[in-house]
């Protein structure tokens, strides 16, 4: 094919198919483009519509909360109230007065009734003088005297147990063990609401004697237990001693439950322990809290984070109480707004994380992040849409790449065809020019009378008819391979022998192997049955294959041909001495046109048809060609044919 036909090919395919899909492919990824910005601007949209929503909610279960817990300050007047911590998401609610916050433990209305109750004139005296006598007289058993007169003189549960508090301590120190015991079984089961005059349970106290004394191990679990658990507030110092009663039970209680239970218990004290350092650094920072005062001063209910354990502040004013702070955990509020909206990727961020949406004026430096649900309609079609538009653009550019793919093959296809015809065309022209010149030559020479010997004409005719015979060879398998090609090949078969067949072989390529100078060792086993075959077709494949071998024979001048019987197969076996040929090259050599690309088989005249044919036409026996060579070796061809229903 002619360069400009390929030329023409090219322009037509980038006319026809390229040119077109590069416009779609470029309109596809616009309309990809634009259906992303939209659904881009549909999921701000759709975030900003769960952010409000998600601070509307917020803000109502907040309040909710705050207006839960002013009610009952307002009903109870306590901040250590159980009452007032009765929503588990209530961390802390403590008094503002004066722009300082007082925690709940400061204003712990049962620390002043008791010492009240402590300083009554028929009591106060009495344990006074216990007092000194124990601490600074070292006299035990007076002081043991005292407070057991202390003990009858009171008249409150609290100025009795106080007094009994003091009592079995004085009897621990004078070695009472078992009065002792018995005055701190006591106290065990006094109620939580009777305190000392710092506030801190009673019943702490003689749990943490029982312990020291080694008994009552479950009952002090209990007891520590009920201090970790208690909704209202309790001083810290009540706080530390249940944790040195879990620290203790774990390493002494005798039950391995016990001890498990104590390890659980001590992780809880110790999240106590961590809110009230979180509340007392609130009332440090108090002051500093500008948000807070300005709270205060708005009619819109505002809501602020605080801590690492983040709370939720704002202000409330029951009645009867001039301010206060709310705090609560905003853990427990997120998950639970959360599961209410179905939003499993919600999450806040305080101001120190990066990110996020501000949910609005109720909450300054309060932040969420969250995901667009994909099961929303709108989000879904447009995944459907860009999916689809991908699809139809990777449709096209594959059957774009597969256009170009078959367009390359076909132009090397045609440029490569083109070179072997032209190679072809070269051989045959070649091959045609030999023998014609050859005949010219010597039929001039016996016209013009030149030689007059009759020995000499008779050598000049024989070479005329040789050099015809290998024209008609050459001519034949033209035409054999023209008609292969077409499929109008048609072959004759008929019961033969393929000895008379081999012979005639021989006797076709007898000039042509005495003038080269070969020698031609022929050995035939004359009892094989007979076969049928096309003789004709037979012979020109036999001889094909004895042409091969005078050409690929090098300097050696030997050519072996046999026929004989192996197994249940006839095998018409040719083998040279010569050129030999590479392994890879053996795969190939029965192609059409090709020649091994070696500097000697450059030099030496062919078609590239000869094995070719030689292969279609055993195919057509029902046979095979094997071969056995090596370069420089020589070549051996086999035509192995079936002799079983052949007959």
């Amino acid at each position: 094919m002619r360069p400009l036909g390929h030329r023409r090919q090219v322009l037509l395919f980038l006319v026809a198919i390229l040119v077109p899909s590069l416009v779609l492919v470029g309109l596809s990824l616009r309309m990809i483009s634009q259906e992303r910005e939209l659904t881009e601007k549909r999921r701000a949209d759709e975030r900003r519509r769960l952010v409000n929503q998600l601070s509307q909610d917020l803000l109502s279960r907040l309040e909710l909360i705050k207006w839960e817990v002013v009610s009952a300050l307002a009903r109870h007047n306590d901040l250590a109230s159980p009452a007032v911590y009765a929503n588990s998401a209530v961390a802390l609610v403590a008094s503002i007065d004066d722009q300082k916050l007082l925690l709940p433990w400061e204003r712990d209305t049962r620390a002043e009734q008791t010492r009240k109750l402590l300083s009554h004139p028929d009591i106060e005296p009495i344990i006074r003088q216990g007092e000194q006598q124990e601490f600074a007289a070292g006299q035990l058993e007076k002081a043991v005297r005292s407070y057991q007169a202390a003990m009858q003189a009171a008249r409150h549960p609290i100025q009795v147990a106080n007094a009994r508090l003091l009592h079995a301590l004085a009897l621990g120190k004078l070695g009472r063990r078992q009065e002792a015991l018995a005055q701190f079984r006591i106290l065990l089961q006094t109620p939580g609401e009777v305190v000392d005059e710092d506030g801190v349970p009673l019943k702490l106290f003689a749990a943490e004697r029982l312990l020291a004394f080694g008994v009552a191990h479950r009952a002090v679990l209990d007891v520590a237990a009920w201090a970790a658990q208690s909704r209202a507030w309790l001083p810290p110092t009540a706080y530390y001693l249940a944790s040195g009663l879990a620290d203790r039970l774990m390493q002494s209680a005798p039950d391995p439950k016990d001890r498990a239970a104590a390890q659980q218990l001590h992780l809880r004290v110790q999240a106590q322990l961590r809110q009230i350092a979180q509340a007392q650094a609130l009332q440090a920072d108090f002051p500093r809290l500008n948000e807070l005062h300005s709270v205060r001063r708005r009619t819109e209910a505002v809501w602020i984070p605080y801590g690492e354990e983040t709370w939720l502040l704002s202000t409330g004013s029951p009645q009867g109480w001039p301010a206060v702070l709310v705090a609560l955990g905003a853990q427990e509020i997120y998950t639970m707004l959360g599961r209410q909206m179905a939003l499993e990727s919600l999450r806040f961020l305080t101001p120190r994380e990066p990110g996020g949406d501000p949910l609005g004026d109720n909450f300054p430096g309060l932040k969420v992040s969250l995901d667009i649900p994909g099961d929303y309609g709108l989000l879904w079609r447009g995944y459907q849409q860009r999916r689809f538009y991908y699809f139809a653009l990777l449709l096209v550019l594959g059957m774009t790449m597969f256009g170009a793919y078959l367009l390359w093959r076909d132009l090397r296809r045609d440029v490569r065809l083109a070179e072997v015809r032209s190679q072809f065309v070269s051989s045959v022209s070649h091959e045609l020019k030999t023998p014609l010149t050859a005949i010219r030559m010597f039929a001039e020479t016996l016209q013009m009378g030149r030689s007059q010997d009759a020995r000499t004409q008779s050598e000049y005719l024989d070479t005329i008819v040789g050099e015809s015979e290998r024209l008609s060879r050459l001519v034949d398998d033209v035409l054999l391979f023209s008609k292969i090609e077409q499929g109008k090949k048609a072959y004759h078969f008929r019961p033969l022998s393929l000895s008379e067949v081999v012979r005639s072989a021989t006797r076709a390529l007898q000039y042509p192997l005495s003038q080269q100078g070969f020698e031609l060792r022929v050995q035939v086993e004359d009892d094989l049955p007979r076969f049928r075959a096309d003789h004709d077709a037979l012979e020109q494949a036999i001889l094909n294959l004895l042409s091969n071998a005078m050409k690929y024979s090098g300097d050696a001048r030997t050519i072996e041909l046999e026929l004989y019987r192996n197994n249940r197969e006839a095998v018409i076996r040719v083998t040279d001495h010569g050129l030999g040929i590479a392994s890879e090259e053996q795969g190939r050599i029965f192609e059409k046109y090709y020649r091994a690309p070696t500097r000697e088989n450059q030099l030496i005249p062919g078609t590239g048809l000869g094995l070719t044919l030689v292969a279609h036409i055993v195919k057509a026996h029902g046979g095979r060609v094997e071969l056995n060579s090596a370069p420089g070796e020589g070549s051996a061809f086999s035509i192995c044919l079936p002799m079983e229903g052949r007959t």
